[in-house]
């Protein structure tokens, strides 16, 4: 039988427990974790041969444990521990790389026989390193093109880079895909002033720079410490990884990802080129399906008529913004904003015209709000905005400023139409009228509905507990 080190990890005392018995008495060695970021924390301190994690736990779940395993070392066999209510993301973690999952409650001869057939496996590969490495390289395809998040995969495809070359550190430089300007996205083992020098290598016009480069390079860093003083101390040379995807006559360039090893230039054989190539491909193939995968999800939340966002999109923005309005204890105010009379626009003009006047309403939106913010056409001829970091009496400032441009405007003057409408909007705010996400909304229609029966085109605060409401 063979005997491995494994790591437990569950939020559970009692599972925690109990699964560690099971394993220690069979012979293994097991260490714990009660959360995954102990347990990421762990894989730095000690090797491991298996990971074994709940998949339910706060925080970090086992799918994120997962994912965290596999940057570190593609090679780590991980089983995953299952309800009958969460055997869904079991079989996402099978997608994602897991080598195993068993469901709870859990049996001892299952678990036994799980961890063994891991083990008799990685001592296989042992006995023949080449398909070790094939094995690896697999695997560390697959760990990168099975993530779709860019921000992760920035990371991931640094981390499998370094883990499957010779190397130390690194950095991922990603191209902006609007201005094409590199930027750093993920380093590792360097400090920040090293990072930024590096960069410049590809961004400044002197002779040594190595923006353009075509193909997987391999450079010596004698020169490079010289001009850079102590920061790249203790690395001989430095490896190039070029990232872009030819599709017809068409190439896509992403970045770089940039390596830095101990190991001399001299020492780099042809067979470490094509491993940095094989994973560069599959990081190439991952930002495409990342960057369409963006695309396809900005689209579904986009309102086809005004180009705002959705009503869709509201629920995961006020979300979000209220969770950081939250944490970083700063003011969130809601807008919420209707047609006076709208009805009246279609039934004396068509409605085209109407169409065409939701469209310059939003184009109004836009421009009388930050880059921060955020403007979503709700449904019709309402409209929602969210400010960010802007408390009552800001954001009645902009609600104010937006009404009286849109009774200033005249629309359609293009099509001869010269129609004037006006707009009654309503303010509420986080967290002086609710903390709660659904009763915000809420608060600020009403705000808009006493707006309109009050007078229409004018702005209405909801009142605010021990202070007069305000009107314009």
């Amino acid at each position: 039988m063979n005997y491995g080190t494994i790591l437990v990890v569950d939020d559970d005392a009692l599972s925690r427990a109990l699964c560690t018995d099971i394993l220690t008495n069979a012979g293994h060695k097991v260490t714990t974790a009660a959360s995954g970021h102990e347990a990421l924390g762990a894989l730095k301190e000690e090797n491991f041969d298996v990971v074994v994690t709940d998949l339910v736990m706060p925080g970090m779940d086992g799918i994120e444990v997962l994912e965290g395993v596999k940057q570190y070392n593609a090679l780590i066999d991980v089983v995953v521990i299952t309800g009958h209510s969460s055997i869904e993301s079991a079989i996402t973690a099978l997608k994602k790389g897991a080598f195993e999952y068993i469901r709870k409650p859990l049996h001892a001869d299952e678990l036994l026989l799980t961890v063994q057939s891991s083990l008799e496996k990685k001592a296989l590969l042992e006995e023949n390193e080449e398909m070790r490495r094939s094995l690896r390289l697999f695997k560390v395809g697959r760990t990168i093109t099975s993530s779709l998040d860019l921000e992760k995969l920035y990371k991931v495809s640094l981390d499998s880079m370094i883990q499957t070359l010779p190397a130390e550190a690194g950095l991922m430089l990603y191209s902006d895909e609007e201005t094409e300007v590199l930027k750093i996205k993920a380093a590792r083992g360097l400090d920040p002033s090293a990072g930024e020098y590096l960069l410049s290598l590809f961004t400044d016009s002197a002779e040594h720079t190595l923006h353009g480069t075509k193909e997987v390079t391999v450079l010596s860093t004698d020169g490079l410490k010289s001009a850079h003083g102590e920061s790249l101390a203790g690395f001989a040379s430095m490896t190039v990884i070029p990232l872009s995807v030819r599709s017809g006559s068409t190439e896509t360039f992403f970045g770089y990802i940039v390596t830095l090893s101990s190991k001399p230039e001299s020492e780099y054989a042809d067979e470490t080129v094509k491993v940095a190539e094989f994973v560069a491909d599959h990081a190439c193939q991952a930002f495409t399906n990342a960057r369409k995968y963006g695309e396809a999800q900005e689209m579904a939340y986009i309102d086809s008529l005004t180009n705002l966002y959705n009503a869709k999109y509201l629920e995961l923005s006020l979300e979000r913004e209220l969770k950081r309005a939250d944490r970083q204890k700063i003011p969130l105010t809601v807008l919420f904003l209707d047609v006076d009379h709208f009805k009246n626009v279609n039934d004396q003009n068509d409605h085209i015209a109407g169409s065409k006047v939701l469209v310059e309403v939003g184009g109004i939106l836009k421009s009388a709000i930050r880059e921060v913010d955020t403007a979503i056409r709700y449904g019709g001829d309402e409209y929602v905005v969210i400010l960010v970091d802007a408390d009552c009496e800001s954001g009645f400032q902009v609600a104010e400023r937006i009404r009286a441009s849109v009774e200033e405007q005249t629309f359609l003057h293009s099509e001869g139409l010269d129609l004037k409408i006006t707009v009654s909007i309503g303010v509420a705010t986080y967290p002086v009228h609710t903390t709660e996400k659904s009763e915000l909304l809420r608060i600020a229609d009403s705000a808009m509905y006493t707006a309109k029966k009050s007078a229409r085109n004018m702005v209405f605060l909801y009142p605010v507990p021990g202070a007069d409401s305000e009107s314009g």
